[in-house]
């Protein structure tokens, strides 16, 4: 009779686990560097869709709407005429608002034309810079 012993030595699990930690090394910064592209994209997403949402409800209610830019919390706000909040969203920690001016707020304004007004936007993440465009 032969004996066969079944199972992985010590020196095959600690080989494997010497890969897998290689793998994760080399592969770590790009899943990374992914996510955080993945998450400027979604910002700047975000904002265009405050513009196009903002740009309806001026046309329907054929007033001003404003989109209000937080640096310091990093957050977007639409407005109505009032001034009262339509719709908020804090953007992701890694992005951060980018303003020409040394204020920490900045305003878009969209008139019922559909003619959209304010500084240019950039929003800065880990993987770089996104402009949006406002148009």
């Amino acid at each position: 009779m032969i004996n066969v012993k079944k199972g992985f030595s010590l020196i095959e699990v600690v080989m494997v686990m010497a890969v897998i930690a290689l793998a994760l090394t080399l592969a770590g910064p790009r899943i990374g560097a992914g996510i955080g592209r993945l998450q400027l994209e979604q910002a700047g997403q975000s904002l265009r869709s405050f513009i196009k949402i903002g740009r309806i409800q001026a046309q329907r209610t054929d007033r001003e709407h404003y989109v209000l830019l937080d640096r310091k919390n990093d957050s977007i706000t639409l407005l109505n005429p009032e001034m009262k909040p339509l719709r908020h969203e804090e953007l992701p920690s890694s992005v951060q608002i980018i303003l020409d001016s040394e204020s920490d707020f900045a305003t878009v304004l969209i008139a019922p034309s559909g003619i959209v007004r304010g500084e240019t936007v950039r929003l800065r993440g880990r993987a770089g810079e996104l402009e949006v465009s406002l148009q």
